[in-house]
């Protein structure tokens, strides 16, 4: 606005110059246009159109009109002192109807509460050309009284307020232009790195991702995700005032505070790439410390090679990786996710998100509420078995045996819900990867039985679970099998299904971390 209305404001200050020296060498009226060219072929005095020439008639009545003003006051300072007298009081009410604060407003909805660009504004052209007549608005909302001092000198308001809009409204139409072009070109760049770099956002509360969040500025409004649009290419301002990035260069924009468009809560995104996990197994299977202890070691892998990992979810804290062994079981009904940060100068951040629900939630039950939206976008499943548990199954007597938690019943119920959320088909076969996983081989024992089979599928045959080997490989077109110790001296091995999983997922950290 400051650029354009400057434009226009010399422009028209030459104008008036102009008009002034007509009138005190005329003694009369006579609207003259600053004319550049002239001035660059001739003099400066002479750098003007006088309109007098080109609509005469006009000119005259026009003269006749003032003449009834000018006598007012032409007996005390000459005719043509009066004359100018009340064109530079017209002349400044133009101005000042232009730089008013009706030509200011530029806030936006309540919905999205950010300033818009001068040229963006809804009705823009519009607002344009009424913004040399907003002395009128000015004065009637000052105190409605003082609109009648605008109204008596229309006659001397109307020359320069046409003139100040022909100017404004071609500056006007060429800076459109110009931004239009500019925030097109920012945009599409802006979108293309969001949609290779973070791709989407996820909320750790409600469960549902989305492609970008809201935010909240410093004042507490929540605005749309900041991107260059019509509310600024490099910068957005709130309806109060506060300035927002609107790209991420730097990582300004990964900084602010974000809230999920669906909950409503804050959360944290640092718009970073989300990869998510699904954990998946009976109570007492051990998904819980495992999960811990592979954020253990993977953190630790990071930082051997400079790379800074941040825990944000309090379940995974430094505190609670330490105190895994003795971690308590994990509590039934929808839980928040579990994020990672991982963040180096070599790549974009990342989000690694661990969803990891109760056992329970696998056991049979018709009247199950779904809660496992990230069903719908996870990016690996890791599947915990407890081998002691499956071996003690297989050599159990009791009459109630068939209906005991086996692997097989864990991914049926799993199965079931991720089918459901997915609207997927009998027969569909699934891309996402599949980690089935051995725990707790720090036990002797477990490490005793499952090793004297060739692999963890014979373990799984021998022990009369062929069916959930059968039903994964034939629903699951990638499938692992991985054996790992989530406690003791070793826990390097928890990590190794979600490495996997990353990597399969992920070219940064396929080569740059693991």
């Amino acid at each position: 606005m400051g650029i354009i209305l400057g434009i226009a404001v010399i422009y028209s200050a030459l104008c008036f110059f102009y008009t002034a020296k007509y009138i005190i060498d005329n003694s009369e009226f006579s609207l003259c246009l600053f004319n550049p060219i002239e001035l660059i072929e001739g003099s400066f005095d002479l750098a003007y159109l006088d309109l007098s020439k080109y609509i005469p008639m006009m000119i005259e009545s026009y003269n006749k009109v003032i003449v009834n003003y000018t006598n007012l006051i032409s007996e005390f300072v000459g005719k043509e002192y009066a004359i100018l007298i009340f064109v530079a009081v017209g002349f400044i009410l133009v101005i000042a109807g232009c730089v008013s604060k009706p030509s200011r407003e530029f806030a936006g909805e309540e919905s999205n509460p950010q300033e818009y660009l001068f040229t963006s504004r809804p009705r823009s052209i519009l607002k344009c050309i009424v913004m040399p007549w907003n002395i009128f608005v000015v004065t009637w909302r000052f105190k409605k009284i003082p609109v009648i001092i605008p109204i008596i000198l229309i006659p001397f308001i109307i020359p320069f307020a046409i003139l100040m809009d022909i100017v404004l409204l071609i500056i006007f139409l060429i800076a459109k232009g110009i931004m239009g072009a500019r925030i097109k070109s920012a945009f599409s760049k802006d979108d293309a790195i969001y949609k290779k770099v973070t791709q989407y956002a996820v909320c750790p509360k409600c469960k549902r991702n989305f492609y970008q969040p809201k935010v909240k500025c410093r004042c507490g409004l929540v605005i749309d995700y900041p991107v260059p649009d019509v509310h600024g290419v490099s910068m957005h301002t709130c309806n109060k005032g506060h300035t927002i990035p609107c790209t991420n260069v730097d990582g300004a924009r990964g900084k602010l505070k974000i809230v999920c468009p669906y909950c409503k809560e804050e959360i944290q995104t640092h718009e970073a790439k989300p990869l998510t996990f699904s954990m998946v197994g009976a109570s007492g299977s051990g998904k819980t410390t495992m999960m811990l202890s592979a954020v253990e070691s993977i953190s630790a892998v990071a930082k051997s090679k400079g790379i800074t990992t941040e825990p944000v979810s309090s379940s995974i804290s430094l505190n609670i990786q330490r105190a895994k062994d003795t971690v308590a079981p994990t509590v039934t009904g929808e839980l928040d996710s579990q994020c990672l940060f991982i963040r180096s100068r070599e790549f974009p951040e990342k989000e690694i998100i661990f969803n990891d629900i109760s056992g329970l939630e696998f056991e049979p039950d018709s009247e199950k509420i779904l809660f496992e939206e990230y069903y719908k976008y996870n990016d690996g499943i890791v599947f915990a078995i407890d081998p002691l548990e499956v071996y003690a199954l297989f050599n159990s007597n009791s009459p109630s045996k068939a209906s005991k938690t086996s692997p097989t019943n864990t991914f049926e119920a799993f199965y079931s819900m991720f089918t459901e959320i997915n609207g997927y088909g009998p027969s569909v076969q699934v891309t996402v990867p599949m980690a089935i996983v051995f725990t707790k081989m720090d036990n002797p024992r477990v490490s005793s039985i499952v090793n004297a089979e060739s692999s963890p599928e014979e373990f799984l045959n021998k022990y009369g679970q062929e069916s959930f080997v059968k039903i994964v490989k034939s629903t699951f077109i990638k499938v692992r099998y991985f054996t790992i110790a989530s406690l003791g001296n070793d826990i390097s091995s928890a990590a190794e299904p979600f490495k996997w999983i990353l990597m399969e997922n992920d070219e940064d950290l396929k080569t740059k971390v693991f």
